[in-house]
């Protein structure tokens, strides 16, 4: 199999921790590669047996948050922030018994870093496979398949290090349970408004500790993929881009070519006439011209089908919110905690979560410019025995 190295890891761009958090902001951009307002909506819940008080979350900063020693700061009262001897890291809990983490805390923490706060500005992860490092890339250049998209800049994602404690329920004093693990049991992304769909693009990246990373789809129970190689409609002007010096259109993204063949042999002769409306890349939309259904131009060099004309498309691979979250006789288990307490890191557990929007998920067209998604994170623990 012929390894095509062509760069385009496509492009296409909060989370608070609360019961209730709305965050909403001004909508920037264009053609399809565009940012996103969001509401976001995380919260979590303890054990069953004794409700949230054994569990208690929390951030963990490399650098102070500056806003916390704000006199007007009202969240101050249901925080702590606690350093620990030799170690040089800010650690922001809720106290315990007070419940989720506002938004307007994590938010604290994502201005002071520098990342997204309300808004998401499309990205890809290109392929991937469950247990790499993820390595995010800008929107692809209009026209130049051939440059490799820069490295994707903070301001376009959220990038979130949590920090957990379990609290033991056998004295009257504080005691923090060690080789716990802490469950991410359920995950919902959901537009704002019927009728939208840009949700479905949002990926979690769990950058764990314990295991391997994985790529979370919290809009699918069931692992599966996003191809991340087509030819779009980048320029907006209802025909797949092609090279007018070549008259052959171009493909984007990560891909291969079957054994035996060259990207030559992928072509169909130009049409003596431009095609009507095509869904190449299998996107489901045939009746509306996106990014990815447009029209084969006449006299140019085409693509009949991605796999039909021996490309492969490289797949940016997903767990699904069943994979992750599995129950046998009323107790979380699998392979999947996002984190472990341990004795040697202050009795503490930690993963850091990464909200991204694939760009080569088909929810990505223009129509869903000024579209709001919701997101909703729920974590849970076994009972402390």
């Amino acid at each position: 199999m012929k390894k095509i190295v062509n760069p385009l890891k496509l492009v296409i761009g909060i989370l608070g921790l609360s019961s209730v958090a709305a965050l909403v902001g001004s909508i920037s951009g264009t053609i399809a590669w565009y940012a996103y307002s969001t509401r976001a909506l995380v919260s979590y819940n303890g054990t069953s047996v004794s409700s949230t008080t054994q569990l208690q979350i929390g951030i963990k900063s490399d650098v102070q948050i500056n806003k916390y020693t704000d006199e007007n700061f009202s969240l101050r009262d249901i925080t702590e922030h606690v350093q620990f001897a030799g170690d040089t890291n800010h650690y922001y809990f809720m106290k315990v018994g007070s419940g989720g983490m506002p938004a307007a805390f994590i938010n604290a923490y994502l201005e002071e870093k520098g990342y997204a706060t309300n808004i998401l500005e499309p990205l890809s992860s290109y392929g991937y496979e469950t247990g790499d490092d993820i390595d995010l890339r800008n929107r692809p250049t209009t026209n130049k398949p051939e440059i490799v998209p820069s490295a994707a800049e903070i301001t376009k994602y959220v990038y979130i290090p949590f920090v957990f404690r379990v609290i033991s329920n056998t004295t009257n004093n504080i005691e923090y349970v060690d080789n716990h693990e802490i469950f991410l049991t359920e995950a919902k992304a959901v537009a704002a408004s019927d009728g939208q769909y840009i949700n479905e693009s949002i990926r979690l990246y769990i950058d764990r500790t314990n295991g391997d990373n994985y790529i979370l789809n919290p809009n699918k129970t069931s692992n599966g993929s996003t191809k991340v190689a087509g030819v779009l409609d980048l320029s907006d002007d209802g025909l797949f881009d092609y090279d007018s010096y070549t008259n052959r259109e171009y493909i984007y993204g990560d891909y291969d070519i079957e054994d035996n063949y060259d990207l030559d042999d992928c072509y169909m002769p130009g049409l003596a006439n431009t095609s009507d409306l095509v869904d190449i890349n299998g996107s489901g939309i045939t009746n509306e011209a996106t990014t990815f259904t447009s029209r084969h131009y006449k006299g140019i060099e085409y693509f009949a089908g991605i796999e039909d004309n021996h490309i492969i498309p490289h797949l940016a691979k997903y767990l699904g919110t069943h994979t992750i979250a599995q129950k046998t006789a009323g107790l979380w288990g699998g392979d999947y905690a996002v984190c472990k307490t341990d004795e040697n890191n202050h009795h503490l557990g930690t993963f850091n979560m990464t909200v991204y929007l694939e760009g080569w998920d088909f929810s990505v067209i223009d129509k869903e410019l000024t579209h709001e998604f919701n997101l909703g994170l729920t974590f849970e623990i076994n009972p402390v025995v």
